[in-house]
């Protein structure tokens, strides 16, 4: 039998160069780091979206083995492909499936295809044990190819196990088993949208590419829309030299070139006559499409555009699109250019389409687009109240600044519409200037009156807190000149200056002006601001720390938002909820809450929201000491917070920030941050902040040590705390005055503080808050239990301190079996029984794979990657990283089953659903069941003999990494320990030659150990073994004289005596 040449490396066969300026998209890389667990990764974007860029500088980086298929018309052919396939596997992986290329080319397409493909998955699995990856780039080439495609639909389904399959493809790839797949978390999909340019890596790759100047880079990216194509062409074409001039007129005709024979020249007529009339919208519907267009087919076309990846996106709403604004952009210019008639009577024809629908907005801007600036006006003042209400101020913006200068100067009520709507983005100085700009020679009182107003919200939102308290009162004084007492406006003044008074730490008076807000506003019929003053007034007696009474105020503004169906605030009122739960203990509840808050935010595109529940969900990491996932969450909120330029989450995420920094130890971190902090919050005069980052910097104090510093900050913080009327910061700051002051040896002061604790928590009802720091300090809450202060309240303290908190776990990934009997001993040579079997070396096939099974074993929580490889290999090159990390938990789930380690959000874990049992874990139960048990008692021998009888060696003997030298010390310390009181007490009962067995066992391991060799002579003379018992002393001697050139201690060389003299047979 002769065996089949090696097959040729045709090009087909070969990836894509990997170029050396790529850049490394480094979400993508862990997004399929993560899915390396998964059988099938599918890529699906449009041309030029960079699928076989990244697939090469992913599998660059991984560093296995991989074979490469980029498809053509040929494999439309089931029997070429399955040939095919066999070629890049053998190609890759040189010297396996041989035997099946000589059968298949024997067979010369006689044999069906599946049974083919059958074979061609069994021998893969039969010949290959080392991991590696199959990519078959360009599927859409065998698209419609029935055969074909049932061909990679049943190596997907049986993938073998050594395999991992990548498909590559313009559009979705269309097997029947990807959905069920994906469903079961086999299968992990990248689309259009998850391949799209974000801005920092758009910005990235042009700074690579040598554009630097940031109005050519803001203009590139938004013309690339995220295509990676795209904006490679556009960099190509940019002048470095010339930045003001842009991308010249090549790139234009090269983009266009390249969207005409990669786009459009794929399609039919009637699918470019829908593209073409939707182009003049910013996105459509079915109908919209069908009516614009004239084609009756335009669903499915849309349908067809949507699959094939031809720039046509589905919006979130499932029945609107969008077209790539690229392909937009060229379809308008050349309709500009070709027909601007037709593009004419398209625009007219879509605003009369939307005024039929009823879609006023939409009409708006088609009047826009047509620079009717009457028709636009009219709509604008009747729709004006209905956007603003409903949150749309940035659609609104944007219309209001398409009008001409001229034409908007003569509207001075759009005007200052444009100025609040800055203002209700928090631009507050964009606010300021547009307010200065109004002519006021024009406005009538009442107009003059809001103006005031609206400047009062922009100050306040510049930090200038005082002003804007006082610009609410000239409000107030313009409207009296003339309004009656009735007019709305006045009970709009006294929501914004309770705003301002809330911001700046002056409580009472904010909850005053929330209060009679909310009733003027409710007497009135304004539902949606007596659902804003609700919110505030929740807010206010929430920062007072009444949680009772917030709970019933965000609760009615909850159910106003959900009649007036206001999303946007809806979230807002929930997030204030969220904390509440949190202040009240319900931690779970508190973290659902948060979750739903950003997810909502994420749905709607509201960064600000989005930011407010990272920085809840934050606060519940810290409390549940998950510090590092709690700075990671709140370094994000203070990024998304300076986004979207919100100074009081800013602050807020800041100072948690720096506490969790404190409790981690790194002090000159969290010292920075709230110095910073604190500074910022006297130039605002927020007294409540002010107090919060003192009592921060007295706490980071008090962790260095460093306690006279520390009082000063946390007496003022105290005082600010209460002239502010916030009880929960008041008690805060008395608390930790209470460690200060302790510190220094002032017991009666410190107790003083203490009561003062407890009375503001009796006053609040509940003391969830003060659990961050409790932590710190259990030593004073001790003393605070010893003196009784508060009654049982500080014993209650301590107890549930020493009490761990619990958090929650992970659920599982993946459906795993509930009977598997696994046992795992670490103690001597570390083996694995799997129903009663040992895994063989030859199977684990590293010391490696079984050594992270046992890693994982005994952290017993997820660990990332990152700590398993620093674990396992410190000195690990990066490029080898993520191929030997993979390669060895490969070999780990061979070895025992491909479901016993699950990939989580937190990390790598085992699986809670196998039955586990772990001999170090027995030992520690056994061992801690004996410390509990009465010394000497039948209870007490039988877990103290478990536990001795399980240790058969020093734990994890044959693995020399660092993690196991502090368990392995820790273990045998507790077995030699539990050995010689065993010992001792069969001493004491006259089992001479049980205390013998002990002893010896003992120094074996530690032949310097005095108080075995002690307890053996004494067994030895008791038992008669007078010779026996000198001779266990002389042993002693020799090793100590050799290794520590010492001598006996006196205890031991008294018993020798007595041995030497014979009266140790009678003691």
């Amino acid at each position: 039998m002769t065996t089949p040449s090696a097959p040729l490396a045709r090009p087909k066969l070969r990836p894509p160069r990997r170029r050396s300026d790529t850049l490394r998209r480094n979400r993508l890389h862990r997004a399929l780091s993560e899915a390396f667990e998964y059988d099938v990764v599918v890529i699906s974007a449009p041309a030029g979206y960079g699928k076989s860029t990244l697939a090469v500088d992913w599998l660059d980086d991984l560093g296995l083995p991989f074979a490469w298929l980029s498809l053509d018309r040929l494999d439309r052919d089931p029997h070429t492909l399955v040939a095919d396939l066999a070629d890049a596997v053998r190609l890759a992986l040189p010297g396996h499936l041989d035997a099946f290329a000589e059968r298949l080319e024997r067979a010369a397409g006689a044999r069906d295809a599946a049974a083919l493909t059958m074979e061609l998955a069994a021998s893969i699995q039969a010949e290959v044990d080392d991991l590696f990856v199959l990519v078959i780039d360009d599927l859409d080439a065998i698209d419609g190819a029935e055969e074909s495609l049932a061909v990679l639909d049943q190596l997907a389904r049986d993938a073998p196990e050594s395999m991992r399959l990548y498909l590559l493809s313009r559009a979705w790839a269309p097997l029947p088993a990807l959905p069920r797949m994906v469903a079961q978390r086999r299968a992990f999909t990248l689309t259009a949208r998850d391949l799209h340019f974000e801005e920092a890596e758009a910005l990235a790759f042009l700074a690579q590419s040598g554009v630097r100047d940031s109005a050519s880079q803001g203009t590139l990216v938004r013309r690339a829309d995220g295509w990676a194509a795209a904006l490679a062409i556009l960099v190509d074409q940019y002048d470095a030299n010339r930045p003001e001039a842009g991308v010249d007129a090549a790139a234009g005709f090269i983009l266009a070139d390249f969207i005409d024979q990669e786009v459009l020249a794929r399609l039919p007529d009637p699918a470019i006559e829908v593209l073409r009339a939707c182009a003049v919208l910013q996105s459509f519907d079915i109908a919209l499409a069908r009516d614009l267009s004239g084609q009756p087919e335009a669903a499915l076309i849309l349908r067809d555009l949507e699959r094939t990846n031809h720039l046509v996106v589905r919006l979130d709403d499932g029945e609107w699109f969008r077209i790539h604004a690229i392909l937009r952009e060229h379809l308008l210019g050349r309709l500009q250019r070709e027909a601007p008639e037709r593009l004419l009577t398209l625009r007219r024809s879509a605003a009369a389409l939307y005024v039929r629908r009823g879609m006023r907005r939409d009409a708006i801007q088609m009047a826009l687009d047509a620079e009717d600036w009457t028709e636009a006006i009219r709509e604008l003042h009747e729709l004006r109240d209905e956007l603003y209400q409903r949150g749309e101020w940035a659609t609104l913006a944007a219309w209001l600044d398409r009008l001409p200068g001229e034409v908007l100067e003569a509207e001075p009520d759009l005007q200052m519409t444009r100025a609040r709507q800055s203002i209700k983005v928090l631009d507050g100085q964009a606010g300021l200037v547009r307010l200065e700009a109004i002519d006021q020679s024009r406005l009538t009182v009442e107009q003059r009156a809001r103006r005031e107003l609206y400047r009062s919200v922009a100050l306040r939102q510049v930090g200038r807190l005082p002003d804007a308290v006082e610009a609410c009162r000239r409000a107030r004084s313009i409207a009296l000149e003339e309004l009656p007492d009735e007019t709305p406006l006045f009970v709009e003044i006294d929501l914004e200056e309770a705003v301002s008074l809330g911001v700046a730490g002056q409580f009472v008076q904010a909850r005053q002006r929330f209060e009679r807000a909310a009733e003027g506003f409710e007497r009135i019929g304004d539902h949606h601001r007596a659902a804003e003053a609700r919110d505030g007034l929740g807010i206010t007696v929430l920062s007072q720390g009444w949680l009772a009474e917030a709970m019933v105020e965000l609760t009615s503004a909850q159910r106003l938002w959900r009649m007036l169906d206001d999303p946007h605030a809806q979230i807002a009122t929930m997030n204030n909820i969220g904390n509440v739960q949190h202040m009240l203990g319900e931690l779970e509840t508190a973290r659902d809450t948060f979750n739903a808050v950003v997810q909502r935010a994420r749905d709607l595109r509201h960064p600000r929201f989005e930011a407010y529940g990272h920085e809840g969900l934050a606060s519940l990491e810290r409390d549940w000491r998950h510090l590092d996932s709690a700075v990671s969450l709140f370094t994000l909120a203070i990024h998304e917070a300076q986004q979207v330029d919100d100074p009081t989450l800013v602050a807020s995420a800041t100072y948690g920030l720096a506490m969790t920094y404190r409790e981690r130890d790194e002090y000159a971190r969290a010292r920075t941050l709230l110095d910073h902090g604190l500074r910022t919050a006297e130039q605002s005069g927020a007294l409540l902040r002010q107090a919060r980052f003192r009592s921060g910097i007295g706490a980071t104090l008090l962790s260095q040590r460093r306690f006279k510093e520390a009082v000063p900050f946390l007496e003022e913080a105290t005082a600010q705390a209460a002239e502010a009327g916030a009880k929960r910061e008041e008690a805060i700051a008395h608390l930790l005055l209470a460690g200060g002051v302790y510190a220094l040896r002032g017991r009666a002061r410190a107790a003083t503080e203490l009561e003062r604790v407890h009375a503001l928590v009796e006053e609040l009802g509940y003391d969830q808050f003060l659990y961050a720091e409790l932590r710190q300090m259990v030593e004073v809450v001790a003393y605070g239990a010893s003196r009784r202060i508060g009654g049982d309240y500080y014993q209650g303290l301590l107890e549930r301190l020493q009490t761990p908190a619990a958090s929650p776990e992970p659920a599982p990934a993946a459906e795993a079996p509930t009977e598997t009997r696994i046992r795992a001993e670490a103690f001597g040579a570390p083996r694995v029984t799997l129903a009663g079997r040992q895994i063989s070396d030859l199977e684990w096939r590293s010391g490696r794979s079984k050594e992270m099974f046992f890693l994982l074993l005994h952290h017993r929580k997820p660990l990332r990657k990152e700590q398993i490889v620093l674990e396992l290999w410190p000195d690990l090159p990066p490029s080898q990283v993520n191929s030997t990390f993979h390669s060895t938990l490969y070999r780990l789930r061979r070895a025992i089953d491909k479901q016993v380690v699950l990939q989580t959000p937190e990390g790598y874990r085992l699986n809670d659903d196998y039955q586990i049992a772990y001999d170090a874990a027995e030992f520690e139960q056994h061992a801690d069941q004996a410390d509990r048990a009465t010394a000497g008692s039948d209870d007490w021998a039988t877990h103290l003999s478990a536990a001795v009888d399980l240790y058969r060696g020093p734990f994890a003997d044959s693995f020399d990494s660092e993690w196991a030298e502090a368990p392995r010390e820790r273990y045998e310390n507790r077995y030699l320990s539990a050995v010689l009181v065993l010992a001792t007490h069969a001493l004491q009962r006259g089992d001479y030659q049980e205390a013998v067995t002990l002893t010896e066992s003992v120094l074996s391991l530690d032949p310097l150990n005095e108080e075995a060799a002690r307890c053996l002579m004494q067994a030895h003379a008791r038992a008669g073994f007078l010779d026996r018992a000198a001779r266990a002393y002389r042993r002693l001697h020799q090793a100590m004289r050799e290794e520590l050139g010492t001598e006996p201690s006196q205890p031991v060389q008294e018993v020798y005596q007595q041995v030497l003299s014979g009266a140790a047979l009678d003691t």
